[in-house]
């Protein structure tokens, strides 16, 4: 069966965040920030999106905060899963 009918409603997809390590200057931040968002409206960069069957993501959804937020709703999404597998990457 498909994971539908046997009672298990899923959505996934993937996804990408970029990571700077803690404590990294906020100016630093900001300097990413604003390259990802110039990259994610360059024409090149949308075209080759839309080859591999995809569209970047909004300005809105590129920043720090948006990424801190999606990646703690899939932590939250799939805890129970993992722990329920007892399964953990080392």
């Amino acid at each position: 069966p498909t994971t539908k009918e046997a009672g298990l409603d899923l959505e996934i997809g993937v996804w990408h965040g970029l990571y700077a390590p803690a404590g990294t200057d906020p100016a630093i931040i900001a300097r990413l920030e604003t390259a990802l968002q110039a990259a994610l409206t360059n024409e090149t960069v949308v075209a080759r999106f839309a080859e591999l069957g995809t569209v970047p993501v909004t300005a809105e959804e590129a920043t720090p905060a948006a990424l801190t937020e999606m990646l703690t709703s899939q932590i939250e999404l799939w805890r129970g899963v993992i722990e329920a597998a007892g399964v953990y990457a080392d």
